[in-house]
């Protein structure tokens, strides 16, 4: 009879839960969305955001207003997340850095993405690829490897500490048991730049960065980070031919919302975000931008970060990486 008692008080309670979630998922969104973009205007990511946005806009009649807020390692954008109300109208994209290797890198760190946000999808992804000078002796990783027996060590830029290129390098390292002496720059541009007048002996970056330096003949890839060869450059071997399956990165980026966001909320942005993603138009302008459309169910995103955090958490740890 106690247990009858409380089942007839929490039903009411439950039952009222349902039809609001229902009723707030029918409503939503009935005013303009912000979409925080902790990236500087003209980028990759503003760019794509701009076009979710507009298909969005398209489908509901409301606005996405792309808001950038660059800088901090994406804390100032993850603060204004968290300012806003947990309602779906404040969203952010977010990449592999702010979402999964922050926690680590960073020695105080104003958010905490399992804490602090809720996953809503997948949005994009890339594959690493391991660049050399054109002029490098070294047209595969073991021929690199030799390289550095020879010279004694070899010389590797990166985007900036705690960045993709900076933690596959480590990896590699880690892995070949190569010496290695890293040269961190301020983002991909002047990496590269060092890269094709052979001031440095490697880089990891982007396909989509890397690709064109390579069929622009200032460059060469050696190998990609994923586990099957790339549709744009199926000529180029994986780190698993080179017989390193470990080294591998594909550095992605995804939408949150604020946590305590209502699970009916979630699934429409959800919803919307995967409409998109999937429309042709977008699928095109993304690879055309050296990305391929990679949109996901907010739990499987959820994991991901999840697993990622780990995973690359271990690699900041043994690379003794710190941002203060």
């Amino acid at each position: 009879m106690r247990m009858q008692r409380w089942w007839t008080m929490l039903f009411p309670v439950a039952l009222w839960a349902v039809l609001a979630g229902a009723a707030c998922a029918q409503s939503f969104p009935s005013r303009p969305i912000r979409l925080l973009v902790p990236f500087p205007p003209g980028g990759p990511t503003d760019q794509v955001s701009r076009l979710l946005g507009q298909m969005v806009t398209e489908s509901t009649g409301q606005p996405v207003l792309v808001d950038n807020r660059p800088g901090g390692g994406s804390q100032i954008a993850a603060a204004a997340l968290l300012q806003a109300p947990a309602d779906g109208y404040t969203v952010m994209i977010g990449d592999i850095g702010a979402l999964a290797v922050n926690p680590t890198l960073y020695e105080k760190l104003s958010y905490d993405p399992q804490r602090d946000f809720v996953a809503i999808s997948r949005v994009m992804s890339s594959p690493m690829v391991l660049l050399v000078p054109v002029k490098s002796p070294a047209n595969s990783v073991a021929q690199l490897l030799d390289l550095a027996k020879s010279q004694g060590r070899l010389s590797y830029a990166s985007q900036g500490i705690g960045t993709g290129g900076h933690l596959l390098a480590e990896m590699f390292k880690s892995v070949t048991g190569a010496t290695m002496v890293h040269v961190p720059y301020k983002g991909s541009a002047p990496a590269m730049q060092d890269l094709i007048a052979g001031q440095v002996d490697l880089l990891f970056d982007l396909m989509g960065a890397g690709l064109p330096q390579a069929r622009g003949g200032k460059v060469k890839i050696l190998a990609v980070g994923t586990p099957q060869r790339a549709e744009r450059a199926p000529e180029v071997p994986t780190m698993a031919e080179a017989g390193y399956p470990d080294v591998a990165m594909t550095v992605w980026f995804g939408m949150v919302a604020r946590s305590g966001t209502p699970d009916a909320v979630v699934r429409v942005l959800n919803n919307q975000v995967v409409s998109a993603l999937k429309n042709p138009e977008v699928s095109k302008r993304l690879y055309d931008q050296g990305f391929d459309a990679s949109p996901s169910t907010a739990e499987e995103f959820a994991a991901q970060m999840r697993s990622e955090r780990e995973k690359w958490g271990a690699v900041v740890k043994s690379s003794g990486a710190r941002v203060d």
